[in-house]
């Protein structure tokens, strides 16, 4: 358009030179401006009005460019929108501005991009500016009404689509769009930057931590080592306990109270198996007894059967001889019958004793035996147990170190990344969605999805460089 006006500017000055042919108007111009007076009185009338012409063709150049300006920044309708719309027309006849109130107040565009009106109908209001929709509903209005003349309709943004924020903020989400807004302001009502934790007070904390942790596992070590001393004194069925040189080193009160309750539970234990197996001695005492008194019943036992045969063999010699009676023999049979069957009875009593001594001797070896199962059993998981408690510690120990090693460098590190923030928009821009990189003082659109980015405090560990040699150290 410039240039166009600049020819026919230069077409008019050549009309107006007339006789200075062998100069172009622009020519003649440049010399007016450069020249005095007396090197080019000619050109200056015709210089003058190319200068007035060309002020105005500049103005009128300029302001259709910031009217094109605004245009293209000119708010577009989309989905979620709310419209506040006002219809009327002036009526001649009555002299009066009629109102459409069914078609005036707030109404929604629905997620298609669709807004329905009473009368008008549902109509695609999508990527229209308010100024088109208003002038659709005119026209609509007049054709579906049968109205000679449009009415007048006004559209105007009653709430925005919300605008979105996510990433290292506060608060990420769903928000009332504000105009003028811009991304620091976006942010801000987001709760501000995301507060992340200083790696020097993040280690600070754990080394407490771990610090405290090591004291707990510590003192859970002192009383493994303790219930293992104990252990190992009754594997070897001592009479005390000989505690390790590590438990007598940590000789505090609570470890000497700790020392005192394992001693006392040594003995508790070792009398509560003596107990048990005294008893069972002392029941294999009194069958021993009774076996000896067995005995002896059978020695007298015996020593009647013998008698009771010779008498039956002197019996029996008379009985030949003629000089006994049948009876008496009978009698002195029944005799032995009946001190035989008492043998049998003592030879049963006797085996029923020695069985009974078998069974205690049995429960003796049990009572042993599984005595040392469970000092066993113990014993392992102990130790177990004290393999884990010493690598907690170790662990604990070789967090503390790496801590104090690698903070120093971290919070260098930290504090140049914290400043650095990206910021980024997804804006729909017709029928796509394209991500745009912002500044902070960079305009928010209605329906804007505003991403805050900085770098993680991990990525900030795993971008150090390895520790030297001093920091690998133990």
């Amino acid at each position: 358009m410039v240039k166009g006006t600049l020819t026919a500017l230069e077409g008019l000055a050549t009309d107006l030179l007339g006789g200075l042919p062998e100069w172009s108007a622009v020519e003649c111009f440049v010399r007016y401006l450069t020249l005095s007076a007396s090197l080019a009185p000619q050109c200056a009338w015709a210089a003058a009005r190319m200068l007035a012409l060309l002020v105005a063709a500049l103005t009128t150049v300029l302001a259709d460019g910031a009217q094109a300006g605004a245009n293209e920044f000119e708010y577009r309708v989309a989905a979620q929108d709310r419209l506040k719309i006002k219809v009327s027309e002036w009526r001649p006849n009555s002299r009066e501005l009629f109102e459409w109130s069914a078609l005036s107040g707030e109404f929604a565009v629905s997620s298609t991009g669709m807004l329905s009106l009473p009368v008008v109908g549902t109509f695609s209001v999508d990527g229209k500016a308010p100024a088109e929709i208003a002038a659709l509903i005119s026209e609509r209005l007049k054709e579906t009404a049968g109205l000679v003349n449009a009415p007048a309709a006004a559209v105007e943004i009653a709430q925005y689509r919300p605008i979105y924020v996510v990433g290292a903020v506060e608060k990420p989400g769903e928000y009332a769009f504000r105009p003028t807004m811009t991304t620091l302001q976006a942010v801000a009502i987001a709760g501000g930057f995301q507060r992340m934790e200083l790696a020097l007070g993040r280690f600070e904390r754990e080394t407490i931590v771990a610090e405290g942790e090591i004291r707990v596992q510590q003192t859970q070590l002192l009383a493994l080592q303790m219930r293992r001393d104990r252990l190992l004194a009754e594997t070897r069925q001592a009479e005390t306990i000989t505690f390790s040189e590590d438990v007598r080193g940590n000789l505090d009160e609570g470890a000497a109270q700790a020392m005192r309750e394992e001693s006392a539970l040594f003995a508790s234990r070792r009398n509560a198996v003596r107990s048990q197996l005294d008893l069972l001695q002392q029941s294999r005492g009194l069958i021993e007894e009774e076996l000896r008194t067995l005995g002896a019943k059978a020695v007298t036992q015996q020593r009647q059967q013998d008698l009771i045969r010779r008498e039956l063999d002197n019996i029996n010699s008379l009985m030949s001889k003629g000089l006994a009676v049948s009876p008496r023999q009978l009698a002195v049979e029944q005799n032995l019958a009946q001190s035989e069957s008492q043998g049998l009875d003592l030879m049963l009593a006797t085996a029923r004793a020695k069985q009974e001594i078998s069974r205690i001797d049995r429960m003796r070896a049990d009572v042993q035996n599984q005595r040392e199962i469970d000092i066993g059993r113990e014993l392992r998981e102990t130790q177990l147990s004290l393999k884990q408690s010493e690598d907690r510690i170790a662990s604990l120990r070789a967090l503390i170190h790496e801590s104090t090693a690698l903070a120093p460098r971290l919070q260098s590190q930290q504090e140049k990344q914290l400043a650095r923030m990206r910021f980024s928009v997804q804006r729909r821009q017709g029928d796509t969605v394209n991500e745009i990189a912002v500044e902070e003082t960079s305009p928010i659109l209605p329906g804007d999805i505003v991403r805050v980015e900085r770098a993680s405090l991990q990525s900030i560990i795993s971008a150090l460089p390895p520790a030297g040699p001093a920091g690998a150290q133990n």
